[in-house]
């Protein structure tokens, strides 16, 4: 009986061996079944392609209009120059830029002589950016204005070269003596152009009215140090821009309608809304400290003069005033004394 029991068990386990085959073997091929079926069922047919295709390139064109759509807010606007700080530094894309510049972005329509442009109220934010950054973005708009008004360049002086500090590139005085020109010419490679802070005097050339930015000559490669030789010397001509760019009371539109009558947003202020180093606005208000205190001079200086011009018209008022009385009461002298005379 053990024997029978004992030879019984391999039979068993073998066919539950091969049951297990058989089954695993179902599993197997139901599996691959699944998986073939779930592969074509994500299958690709042409039609559908294109419409991914299609799909796509909308995704992309949306992606472009929600681009320029964020700047198309700019088309309301005038970039205002409001002023330039000398000696404060600010971080550009390779280095530091020797100075600030604040400009603030004012309604198309708004009214003002402020340096501002406009009101606190009125405008949409203050800005700062570096000299160079400003006066690339500067340069690069009155070259795209001179284009449409369709003068060509002349190609004797490009702005855009020395809106950064850049070695001078001169045409040496022809009248001056051999010995000069060698000893300048040894010293060639230390003279820099660059753009610096001025200051705008008024038409008497006694106060100070505003700043601007110039160019002028330099003898490192910072543009800190003006140089002891002055630029005329050296080529027997002033150095262009030298007294400013104009933008003191100055405004640029940022937007402008193309040859197929469609409204644009200027290159310029686009450029310098993206590169601010800090802003205040009614979207970023992390740099509005800085910026009040960079401002603060001016807003004080501008106040001065308002109540400088309240108080003047106060006492153009009283001396009015006062003279009208005085012609009142002598008439009414006058008339007493001629009906005395009458009675």
């Amino acid at each position: 009986k053990s024997i029978t029991t004992a030879c019984s068990t391999p039979t068993n386990l073998t066919m539950k061996i091969a049951a297990s085959l058989v089954l695993a073997s179902a599993g197997a091929a139901s599996a691959a079944k699944k998986a073939v079926d779930l592969t074509a069922s994500h299958k690709v047919s042409g039609s559908s392609a294109r419409k991914l295709i299609r799909a796509s390139r909308k995704l992309e064109e949306n992606q472009e209009e929600e681009e320029e759509d964020e700047f198309y807010f700019l088309s309301q606007y005038r970039m205002k120059f409001v002023q330039c700080v000398a000696d404060y530094k600010i971080q550009g894309d390779d280095a530091y830029e020797s100075s600030a510049v604040i400009y603030r972005l004012c309604p198309n329509d708004a009214q003002s002589e402020s340096a501002f442009g406009c009101t606190e109220d009125e405008s949409y934010g203050d800005y700062v950016v570096g000299i160079n950054t400003f006066t690339q973005a500067v340069a690069q708009n009155m070259a795209w204005e001179r284009e449409q008004a369709g003068y060509e360049d002349d190609g004797e002086f490009n702005l855009e070269d020395y809106a950064e500090c850049r070695e001078a590139d001169m045409d040496m005085d022809e009248d001056e003596d051999e010995g000069r020109k060698r000893e300048l010419e040894e010293q060639w490679d230390q003279y820099y152009i660059g753009p610096k802070c001025v200051n705008v005097m008024d038409s008497k050339g006694k106060k100070i009215v505003g700043t601007d930015i110039a160019l002028d000559f330099f003898a490192d490669e910072t543009c800190t140090t003006e140089a002891q030789v002055s630029y005329y010397e050296l080529t027997g001509q002033e150095i262009p821009y030298s007294t400013g760019l104009g933008l003191y009371q100055e405004a640029t539109k940022c937007a402008s309608y193309n040859e197929d009558g469609e409204l644009e947003i200027k290159e310029v202020c686009q450029q310098l809304v993206e590169d601010v180093a800090y802003r205040c606005d009614a979207v970023y208000q992390g740099g509005c400290e800085k910026i009040e205190a960079l401002e603060a001079e001016l807003k004080a200086s501008e106040a001065k003069m308002s109540g400088g011009k309240v108080f003047g018209i106060v006492l153009l008022v009283f001396v009015i005033l006062g003279a009208g009385y005085y012609f009142f009461m002598k008439k009414k002298q006058k008339d007493a004394q001629n009906s005395l005379l009458n009675n």
